[in-house]
């Protein structure tokens, strides 16, 4: 990525989150427990830990769908309050506008600022550059599953954001169509250079993207670990390196899922 487009980009700083959840009879579940870490410009992190962690809770605190009980959440130094497009999200299932094409559910975002007519002609280029070229009419009942998603990453990054936060966006796909999202994420993350924050559950995936691996506790979350990832890119799956390292990161998650360890153990 160059250094024109990391000065485009944003720099999260999460500091002393905590978000508790009261459901209708009263009864308290402590999702997040005092959760600190900054994500640079342009770095791609994952978080990752067991079911009922806090990861989907905390990306969407990051995308202002949420608002913790204490702690902050800036982007670029401003406190984030409510969604904005500079935080383009992208579900774990497509959620295109099943009454929209291709090219339309790409567009809505610019549509909806009503910048469309200046921006018109970057639609093609997001098309092309998702591999979606001669889709653009389709529908969404008509695409697969990776196209769906290869669609609506485009949604998010049209947008040009300065933070892509994904939620387990390949984890309804087939490990086939799964390994080729990955590959394609990783390319427009090359091109655009976006801060991009990762939830998933796939301990080969987050060797394989990953900058920076947060692992998080059992609930309440809290981070226990933070592993920086030194491999060179593009990255063989059966090197030893990359076995290595997936070997160590599915050792901390049992440890994780068991006890905490403190930090000394790692």
């Amino acid at each position: 990525m160059t250094v024109e487009n990391i000065r485009k980009l944003g720099s999260i700083s999460i500091s002393g989150i905590n978000r508790t959840y009261i459901d209708a009879n009263g009864s308290e579940t402590e999702a997040l427990q005092n959760v600190n870490i900054d994500v640079q410009p342009g770095e791609f992190i994952t978080l990752i830990g067991p079911s009922g962690c806090g990861k989907t809770t905390l990306l969407r605190l990051i995308a202002g769908l949420d608002k913790a009980q204490s702690g902050e959440i800036s982007l670029d130094n401003v406190l984030v309050s409510g969604t904005h497009y500079e935080r383009g999200y992208v579900f774990q299932h497509a959620n295109l506008f099943p009454w929209e094409n291709v090219e339309n559910n790409i567009a809505a975002g610019l549509k909806a600022r009503k910048i469309y007519k200046e921006k018109k002609q970057d639609v093609a280029h997001f098309i092309e550059l998702a591999g979606l070229t001669g889709f653009e009419k389709s529908y969404p009942h008509q695409l697969s599953g990776g196209m769906a998603q290869r669609a609506s990453l485009a949604r998010a990054l049209i947008n040009d954001p300065k933070v892509l936060l994904l939620d387990e966006p390949l984890g309804a796909l087939d490990s086939f169509t799964r390994i080729d999202l990955q590959d394609k994420l990783l390319e427009l993350w090359t091109e655009r250079g976006t801060t991009t924050v990762l939830v998933t559950h796939d301990v080969d995936e987050v060797v394989y993207l990953s900058d920076r691996i947060v692992i998080m506790t059992p609930r309440p979350g809290k981070i226990e670990s933070i592993i920086n990832v030194n491999l060179k890119r593009p990255r063989a799956r059966n090197s030893d390196e990359f076995i290595a390292m997936r070997t160590n990161i599915l050792e901390r998650l049992h440890l994780v899922s068991s006890k905490v360890q403190p930090d000394y153990y790692l």
